[in-house]
């Protein structure tokens, strides 16, 4: 099932019915490909094992990677999985929703396929009212990552997203090509000093100024 709507109008708001049905759609335990900001993503209910070991067999993921975990409007929800310091929370109230996935301690009590064993989260909110409209019904995070297989290009539009990964994914959700166009920039915040594990969409300079330090060590940058 293919569905479109059109982020370009005046007052962009998805059709409740949409909303819904990806909603329903992830409580039944399958996958979709959804639009994010950067790049078309493939998302599951976090809360469901069996659905997030899906997204790791359609990419062909390497299980020891973990996935991220988009959030929506509500912030207290972030608590419950994930332990946000203070200079994580300094870091996200300064960006605002956007190019970013920040790593924090996993919140005590929560485990997930998606965590991949580890003690760490990967946290996210993007500025894409879709995505937040879908997470608000589901009441769950999203399990996510980029809907490519593993070390192949990262989707800009629908149908890029749809020809590496449509096959494994009940609902497409075609939003039009993302504005960023590049992956989101993962910041380390569980790690002394933070560091930057992916440079995308925000630049380490930016980083760097917000957290107040003279430079910030890159792992590996995707910018060009």
């Amino acid at each position: 099932m293919v569905y479109e709507f059109s982020p370009e109008q005046p007052a962009p708001v998805p059709e409740p019915s949409l909303v819904q049905r990806a909603a329903q759609v992830l409580r039944d335990g399958d996958l979709i490909l959804l639009p994010t900001d950067t790049v078309y993503g493939v998302a599951a209910d976090v809360r469901d094992d069996e659905a997030v070991e899906a997204i790791y067999r359609a990419k062909r993921r390497d299980p020891s990677q973990p996935l991220q975990l988009l959030f929506g409007r509500d912030s207290a929800l972030i608590s419950r999985y994930a332990k946000v310091t203070p200079a994580a929370q300094h870091l996200i109230d300064a960006l605002g929703p956007g190019g970013w996935t920040i790593i924090v301690p996993v919140a005590e009590g929560f485990s997930s396929r998606a965590l991949a064993g580890g003690g760490t989260v990967g946290i996210r909110v993007v500025p894409v009212e879709l995505v937040l409209d879908i997470v608000d019904a589901l009441g769950a995070p999203l399990a996510a990552t980029s809907a490519n297989v593993s070390e192949g290009p990262s989707p800009t539009t629908c149908d890029q997203a749809k020809e590496q990964l449509g096959a494994f994914c009940a609902m497409a959700i075609d939003g039009g090509p993302t504005d960023a166009g590049i992956d989101s920039t993962v910041i380390d915040m569980a790690s002394e000093p933070p560091q930057i594990l992916r440079e995308g969409a925000i630049d380490r300079a930016t980083i760097a100024r917000i957290l107040k330090l003279p430079e910030i060590h890159v792992v590996r940058s995707v910018r060009q």
